[in-house]
């Protein structure tokens, strides 16, 4: 089976882009608030821009500069994410293909990492951004390899959804197509070997992954706990392919993805800020009751 590599590429141009989309994200003001929490001084330049040109100009050189102050430490992120790739990226790719039962085509390109000083690594189309911003200040640990397989997870996910649901002939809502998504990636990413090799140990998973919760029969279970049951009867104990796992989630979480759905608004409007309101964190936390099994 071929395995693809992980190549790092940047574009200032395409930051500058990526910066300017998630600033006036219309789903996810959480962004903006995220954005300027990293960077107040890019806030106070942007206080007066009249237009979005002039807001790009003034990003691309904020950017420009804050790289340009930051150059050594950014050269030496990236050396030693391309060294830490080129060692294990391959074998861990395998892993995660193992878990996921997927086989990459002899055609399949290869997938491009583009560091970004964004304080989130956003997700493209066959190309992924890996935050560098705490590495450059010294406080966060996550690296190129780490984040190279959290996304690449989810590109086989919907690779593999893509096919399920044409045969169910059906479509997978964008926000349950999110939640399960993130859920899967810890489920994964918790495995051995695939743990080991990224020298992981209990992977909580992105935040809003971690106080979605769910009733089961009467037992109140974290939405990732609810699906790592699964994955573990269906796929390790009865050794049945991924797409039935896949499959059999679908089949349960569908007919309550509205459900799904009011939790994303929920934390789309207010995000991290959620721990700051008891009410709306409770509101968040109120178990989405499961009603197939």
């Amino acid at each position: 089976m071929k395995i693809p590599s992980i190549k790092i590429k940047y574009d200032l141009d395409k930051e500058t882009e990526l910066f300017l989309s998630f600033l006036h994200h219309s789903f996810s003001p959480q962004h903006r608030s995220k954005i300027f929490r990293a960077f107040p001084e890019l806030e106070i330049l942007l206080q007066t821009t009249k237009n979005k040109n002039q807001e790009k100009l003034i990003i691309k050189k904020f950017i420009k500069e804050f790289r340009r102050k930051n150059a050594k430490k950014i050269k030496r992120i990236i050396i030693q994410s391309e060294n830490l790739l080129k060692k294990k990226s391959k074998k861990a790719l395998t892993e995660l293909a193992k878990l996921m039962d997927y086989r990459w085509t002899k055609n399949h390109s290869d997938y491009i990492a583009m560091p970004t000083i964004l304080p989130f690594s956003p997700l493209g189309n066959n190309i992924f951004y890996f935050s560098i911003l705490g590495q450059i200040k010294g406080k966060d640990k996550k690296n190129a390899l780490f984040i190279a397989i959290h996304e690449i997870s989810h590109f086989i996910f919907y690779n593999i959804l893509k096919g399920i649901e044409r045969k169910i002939k059906k479509s997978t809502p964008d926000d349950l197509k999110n939640y399960l998504k993130e859920a899967l990636t810890v489920v994964l990413l918790n495995q051995k070997p695939l743990y080991n090799i990224l020298k992981l140990r209990d992977y909580k998973g992105n935040p809003e992954i971690q106080d979605l919760q769910v009733k089961k029969n009467g037992k109140i279970i974290s939405f990732t706990e609810f699906i790592n049951e699964y994955y573990q009867i269906i796929k390790v104990k009865n050794k049945k392919n991924f797409k039935v796992f896949l499959r059999k989630i679908l089949d349960i979480l569908l007919p309550i993805s509205k459900e799904f759905s009011e939790k994303r608004i929920v934390w789309n409007r207010h995000g991290n800020q959620l721990y700051k309101k008891l009410s709306t964190l409770r509101l968040y936390q109120k178990p989405i009751k499961i009603k197939k099994g």
